[in-house]
């Protein structure tokens, strides 16, 4: 039996959604566009659908069973919501908002993070709360407050953290700054996690697994980066802005880049305007279309990162060739029909890879 399951089908006027979930990953993102239904499944997990018969089992807990006749009250559920507009009160403190969350405490977890440490004062070091107790909510930024969402959650002595499109309302610069903190929640926090994004960098970047819905239905489950990248999901996974997905430590630092070594053992170039220390963690995202493929090695050229690679596997797009690449690290390229002919590209080929410094995009 799975640590996790979600089963029910919610019917509106025009939409219905069906889902039978089971999973025992601790973060599952659950992907799709606007209106496909990633709220509806959310609300079924808080009990707002009991209409729906639903079955909802969460870190191996039982909240409903129609067959058991078992339905648990939301405020029993001892779930964290982090939704969409965050919900803090603007007139309070940063401290008085996360207080209320430890107010609303079910009591179904201790109040204790790892070791013996209170879980607010871990949530609180965890996304470095400490400098704006003391400020109103309203006298702080956009990325702060998304941050003091979720450590109010965190304070209820959650059995599972829910975020329901954490990132969605922060521009890009706002978002790079708040991930960090999300991820250290998610590594240091012992805690299932369920998280809605649109987003497929956010899904690569943040989830074990992930659960594509589209208009109601699951049409694709399993690890993030298989996922988005399938057939079946790719138009919607482009229309929304998939690229590849690189984790890379910092090795060195000059005037106006970096250099960054991933996990694979992948050497980039990287622009930086302003210094990193070494060791520094780098999340970058690279377009498919960004990626150049060269039969032959490359004379002098001036892109700065020019890579061995091995061709896995081709597929057929609707408007290129997705070129499945070993490069020390899993890549996909995009390219039309008639370069992939010319290269006389077929899995195993041997190629060179040719990639702007420009771009490779920090996400955080």
């Amino acid at each position: 039996m799975s640590a996790n399951a979600i089963r029910a089908r919610v019917t509106r006027r025009s939409f219905q959604l069906e889902l039978d979930l089971a999973w025992d990953e601790r973060v599952l993102v659950v992907f799709g566009p606007s209106g496909a239904g990633k709220s509806t499944l959310f609300e079924v997990v808080l009990g707002l659908h009991p209409d729906a018969r639903p079955l909802v089992r969460i870190g191996g807990t039982l909240l409903d069973d129609p067959d058991l006749r078992r339905r648990t009250p939301l405020e029993r559920r001892g779930l964290g919501w982090v939704p969409q507009d965050m919900l803090l009160f603007p007139h309070l403190t940063v401290k008085e908002n996360l207080r209320f969350g430890v107010a609303r405490s079910s009591g179904s977890r201790p109040l204790m993070g790892s070791g013996s440490q209170p879980l607010l004062e871990t949530a609180i070091e965890v996304l470095e709360l400490g400098p704006l107790l003391a400020r109103r909510v309203d006298e702080i930024s956009g990325g702060e407050r998304q941050r003091v969402a979720m450590g109010r959650a965190l304070a209820s002595a959650p059995r599972a953290l829910l975020l329901d499109e954490p990132l969605a309302s922060l521009d890009l610069a706002l978002r790079a700054r708040v991930l960090p903190y999300l991820l250290r929640v998610r590594d240091e926090l012992d805690l299932p996690i369920l998280y809605i994004t649109h987003d497929p960098d956010e899904a690569m970047i943040v989830g074990d697994r992930a659960v594509v819905i589209d208009a109601g239905r699951v049409v694709a489950d399993g690890p993030p980066a298989r996922v988005l990248w399938s057939r079946a999901v790719l138009p919607l996974s482009e229309a929304l802005g998939l690229e590849n997905v690189l984790e890379a430590r910092v090795l060195e630092t000059a005037t106006d880049h970096l250099i960054a070594r991933t996990p694979g053992g992948l050497r980039l170039t990287v622009p930086c305007p302003t210094p990193l220390a070494p060791q520094h963690t780098l999340r970058l995202g690279l377009r498919a279309q960004d990626i150049l493929i060269a039969a032959d090695p490359p004379g002098r050229i001036s892109a700065r990162n020019v890579l061995d690679a091995r061709v896995v596997t081709l597929e057929t797009a609707t408007d290129g060739v997705l070129v499945h690449v070993d490069a020390g690290e899993p890549l996909v390229a995009k390219i039309t029909r008639a370069a992939a002919d010319a290269l006389e590209l077929a899995p195993g080929a041997r190629v060179h890879l040719v990639i702007k410094s420009q771009a490779l995009r920090r996400l955080a």
